[in-house]
């Protein structure tokens, strides 16, 4: 679909009746080059029939974190316990914010379903998931804890020294909340889930995701466990190389041994296991595939 394209649906859904002229009017574009768009949407199906009746497309639903990053980084070596000038970055993250924003860059539909609070940096966040094209509908705000945030300190060579995550906000998607949502789980291509959620909101989701399959990052050894009683009901999953040594308990040091672990894994039932290497690269294990992609 073309951006036009994509212009024009979104007009449309929001009113089905509207005419090629109207639409013309609202895009400063001819009502001959409305028509031709119009036509080339029904061709693709996107539309159907007299009003413009819309065709829904699934949308792949995520629910994660997503936050603030600040990082800090030295001119020159790091000293601890000391002022390091430098330069201090801001950004946007969350590792369920990252999932949805390529989603969305790749042009696949995308709903995603987070907690912010009522700020400034809340505020921040839903402008830029909306620019992007993220379905940003059913994000639940709180007036009672902040956005989260993530605040890193790298020394010299950019590798992380220490980090302080805040992110209490995201235990209000709990299991009464996703309730009033799971109207959203039967209507998803597939559920995208990371483990800054709490156990008890993984589990919930898994045991009433229903047909669409479940795609999971544990994000870091600490939170990974959320997943442990919930393994074999997950299609994807996409641990590195600490995150899948905590969850089987066993070191990976070797090629056999990460071999082994994406034997483990498929034989708890995960379909596809992507292991990250770092340097090394990707350890990919499924049905039709199974071999290391180099970084």
């Amino acid at each position: 679909m073309t951006a036009r394209e994509k212009e024009i649906l979104k007009i449309i859904k929001e009113n089905p009746l509207i005419s090629q002229q109207q639409l013309a009017n609202i895009l400063q574009i001819n009502r001959s080059s409305v028509a031709v768009h119009i036509g080339n949407l029904m061709k693709k199906g996107y539309i159907k029939g007299k009003g413009y009746i819309v065709e829904e497309e699934k949308k792949v639903l995520v629910i994660g974190g997503a936050n603030i990053d600040l990082e800090g980084n030295p001119y020159h070596n790091l000293k601890f316990h000391d002022s390091n000038p430098g330069r201090i970055e801001t950004s946007q993250g969350g590792v369920g914010r990252n999932i949805a924003e390529n989603l969305a860059r790749l042009s696949t539909p995308v709903r995603f379903l987070t907690a912010l609070g009522e700020d400034f940096y809340g505020d921040q966040i839903f402008k830029e998931c909306q620019k992007q094209g993220m379905d940003m509908n059913h994000l639940l705000r709180s007036k009672d804890y902040p956005t989260s945030m993530y605040l890193s300190l790298m020394d010299e060579n950019h590798d992380m020294k220490a980090a302080i995550s805040q992110m209490d906000i995201l235990k209000l998607i709990d299991p009464a909340w996703l309730e009033r949502k799971r109207p959203l789980f039967k209507d998803a291509a597939l559920i995208c889930i990371d483990a800054n959620l709490t156990k008890e909101a993984v589990e919930y989701i898994v045991a009433e995701a229903g047909n669409p399959p479940i795609f999971a990052d544990p994000v870091s050894s600490a939170k990974a466990q959320v997943f442990e009683n919930v393994l074999g009901k997950i299609h994807t999953f996409k641990p590195n190389r600490i995150e899948a040594e905590m969850l089987l308990g066993m070191p990976l040091d070797t090629m056999d041994q990460v071999r082994k672990a994406g034997e483990i894994f498929r034989g708890k039932g995960i379909q596809q296991i992507f292991i990250s290497l770092g340097p090394r690269g990707v350890y990919c294990c499924s049905t039709n595939f199974e071999g290391f992609i180099k970084g």
